[in-house]
Protein backbone atom coordinates (compact mmCIF):
# COMPACT_ATOMS: atom_id res chain seq x y z
CA UNK A 1 0.00 0.00 0.00
CA UNK A 2 2.86 2.36 0.73
CA UNK A 3 4.62 1.53 -2.34
CA UNK A 4 1.44 2.67 -4.37
CA UNK A 5 0.70 5.71 -2.42
CA UNK A 6 4.88 6.71 -3.27
CA UNK A 7 4.19 6.12 -6.95
CA UNK A 8 0.91 7.95 -6.89
CA UNK A 9 2.84 10.97 -5.39
CA UNK A 10 5.97 10.65 -8.14
CA UNK A 11 3.46 10.39 -11.13
CA UNK A 12 2.15 13.30 -9.51
CA UNK A 13 4.87 15.20 -9.19
CA UNK A 14 5.81 14.31 -12.68
CA UNK A 15 2.99 16.12 -13.52
CA UNK A 16 3.73 18.87 -11.65
CA UNK A 17 6.92 19.09 -13.58
CA UNK A 18 5.61 18.45 -17.05
CA UNK A 19 3.02 21.34 -16.49
CA UNK A 20 6.27 23.84 -15.11
CA UNK A 21 7.93 22.71 -18.76
CA UNK A 22 4.40 23.85 -20.25
CA UNK A 23 4.45 27.13 -18.78
CA UNK A 24 8.22 27.42 -19.21
CA UNK A 25 8.92 26.84 -22.50
CA UNK A 26 11.12 24.23 -24.33
CA UNK A 27 14.18 25.98 -23.05
CA UNK A 28 13.81 23.43 -19.15
CA UNK A 29 11.97 20.80 -21.12
CA UNK A 30 15.14 18.67 -21.51
CA UNK A 31 16.17 19.14 -17.79
CA UNK A 32 13.03 18.64 -16.33
CA UNK A 33 11.75 15.20 -18.04
CA UNK A 34 15.56 13.86 -17.41
CA UNK A 35 15.00 14.62 -13.37
CA UNK A 36 11.51 13.08 -13.69
CA UNK A 37 12.52 10.30 -15.77
CA UNK A 38 15.71 9.90 -13.93
CA UNK A 39 13.54 9.80 -10.40
CA UNK A 40 11.12 7.11 -11.58
CA UNK A 41 13.57 4.93 -12.51
CA UNK A 42 15.78 5.58 -9.53
CA UNK A 43 12.27 5.18 -7.11
CA UNK A 44 11.73 2.19 -8.97
CA UNK A 45 14.75 0.39 -9.15
CA UNK A 46 15.79 1.82 -5.07
CA UNK A 47 19.18 2.50 -6.85
CA UNK A 48 20.59 5.88 -7.62
CA UNK A 49 22.99 5.03 -10.16
CA UNK A 50 20.24 3.71 -12.66
CA UNK A 51 17.98 6.92 -11.98
CA UNK A 52 21.09 9.12 -12.94
CA UNK A 53 21.60 7.01 -15.89
CA UNK A 54 18.07 7.23 -17.06
CA UNK A 55 18.19 11.34 -16.51
CA UNK A 56 21.26 11.68 -18.23
CA UNK A 57 19.97 9.43 -21.06
CA UNK A 58 16.54 11.21 -21.38
CA UNK A 59 18.11 14.68 -20.89
CA UNK A 60 20.29 14.08 -23.98
CA UNK A 61 17.68 12.28 -26.13
CA UNK A 62 15.02 15.23 -25.53
CA UNK A 63 17.77 17.71 -25.80
CA UNK A 64 18.76 16.15 -29.38
CA UNK A 65 14.79 15.90 -30.48
CA UNK A 66 14.26 19.50 -29.54
CA UNK A 67 17.08 20.78 -31.45
CA UNK A 68 16.08 18.80 -34.59
CA UNK A 69 12.56 20.05 -34.26
CA UNK A 70 13.70 23.48 -33.99
CA UNK A 71 16.53 23.05 -37.16
CA UNK A 72 13.48 21.97 -39.05
CA UNK A 73 11.51 24.66 -38.20
CA UNK A 74 13.97 26.79 -38.81
CA UNK A 75 15.19 25.33 -42.21
CA UNK A 76 11.18 25.61 -43.68
CA UNK A 77 11.32 29.40 -42.56
CA UNK A 78 15.01 29.79 -44.87
CA UNK A 79 13.75 27.65 -47.59
CA UNK A 80 10.48 29.79 -47.85
CA UNK A 81 12.51 32.90 -47.88
CA UNK A 82 15.08 31.31 -50.19
CA UNK A 83 12.16 30.07 -52.73
CA UNK A 84 10.96 33.69 -53.12
CA UNK A 85 14.33 35.73 -53.61
CA UNK A 86 15.25 33.20 -56.55
CA UNK A 87 11.63 34.58 -58.32
CA UNK A 88 12.44 38.16 -57.78
CA UNK A 89 13.92 41.14 -59.55
CA UNK A 90 16.11 43.65 -58.00
CA UNK A 91 14.08 46.65 -55.84
CA UNK A 92 11.00 44.14 -55.91
CA UNK A 93 9.80 43.70 -52.44
CA UNK A 94 7.88 40.41 -51.33
CA UNK A 95 5.56 38.93 -48.56
CA UNK A 96 6.61 35.40 -47.03
CA UNK A 97 4.86 33.39 -44.31
CA UNK A 98 5.11 30.21 -42.50
CA UNK A 99 2.57 28.09 -40.91
CA UNK A 100 3.69 25.22 -39.28
CA UNK A 101 1.70 22.38 -38.89
CA UNK A 102 1.67 22.54 -35.05
CA UNK A 103 1.06 26.72 -34.77
CA UNK A 104 3.68 27.52 -32.49
CA UNK A 105 6.42 29.75 -34.03
CA UNK A 106 5.01 30.73 -36.89
CA UNK A 107 7.06 33.24 -38.48
CA UNK A 108 6.33 35.86 -41.34
CA UNK A 109 7.61 39.16 -43.01
CA UNK A 110 8.70 40.69 -45.76
CA UNK A 111 11.96 40.99 -48.38
CA UNK A 112 13.56 42.80 -50.98
CA UNK A 113 16.57 42.05 -53.37
CA UNK A 114 18.37 45.08 -53.00
CA UNK A 115 21.30 44.20 -55.93
CA UNK A 116 22.61 41.72 -58.19
CA UNK A 117 26.16 40.82 -57.47
CA UNK A 118 27.48 39.15 -61.06
CA UNK A 119 30.40 37.51 -60.65
CA UNK A 120 32.21 34.61 -63.13
CA UNK A 121 30.98 31.94 -60.39
CA UNK A 122 27.48 32.28 -60.18
CA UNK A 123 24.88 34.99 -60.29
CA UNK A 124 23.83 36.05 -56.54
CA UNK A 125 21.36 38.49 -54.95
CA UNK A 126 21.70 40.20 -52.15
CA UNK A 127 18.28 39.94 -49.90
CA UNK A 128 17.32 42.42 -47.03
CA UNK A 129 14.29 40.50 -45.26
CA UNK A 130 12.17 40.99 -41.80
CA UNK A 131 11.44 37.89 -39.72
CA UNK A 132 8.27 38.91 -37.82
CA UNK A 133 6.82 37.25 -34.69
CA UNK A 134 4.50 37.67 -32.12
CA UNK A 135 6.68 39.99 -30.00
CA UNK A 136 9.64 41.09 -32.04
CA UNK A 137 10.77 41.88 -35.60
CA UNK A 138 14.28 41.78 -36.87
CA UNK A 139 15.81 42.84 -39.65
CA UNK A 140 18.55 40.72 -41.73
CA UNK A 141 20.70 41.24 -44.76
CA UNK A 142 22.50 38.02 -46.52
CA UNK A 143 23.61 36.58 -49.96
CA UNK A 144 21.82 34.20 -51.73
CA UNK A 145 23.81 32.35 -55.02
CA UNK A 146 22.09 30.11 -57.81
CA UNK A 147 23.75 27.09 -58.75
CA UNK A 148 22.28 24.10 -60.87
CA UNK A 149 19.13 25.59 -61.42
CA UNK A 150 18.54 26.46 -57.51
CA UNK A 151 18.62 29.29 -55.30
CA UNK A 152 21.02 28.51 -51.76
CA UNK A 153 22.15 31.05 -49.49
CA UNK A 154 26.10 32.09 -49.99
CA UNK A 155 26.48 31.21 -46.19
CA UNK A 156 25.15 27.70 -45.05
CA UNK A 157 21.93 29.81 -43.60
CA UNK A 158 21.98 33.05 -42.64
CA UNK A 159 23.60 33.41 -39.10
CA UNK A 160 21.70 34.97 -36.68
CA UNK A 161 20.88 34.52 -32.91
CA UNK A 162 17.52 33.66 -33.96
CA UNK A 163 17.95 30.57 -35.92
CA UNK A 164 20.97 29.36 -33.69
CA UNK A 165 24.00 30.29 -35.42
CA UNK A 166 23.95 27.53 -37.76
CA UNK A 167 26.60 28.59 -40.11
Amino acid sequence: MRALAVLRTRWQTAALLLLATIVSGCAAAPDLVGLAAGGTAGALTANPYVGYGVAVGTRAATDASLNYIMRTRQGTEQEAIIHEVGLMQVGETRAWKVEHSIPIGNAEGRMQVTRLINNPIAPCKEVAFTVVDKKTKSFFLTTACQANGQWHWAQAEPAVPRWGFLQ
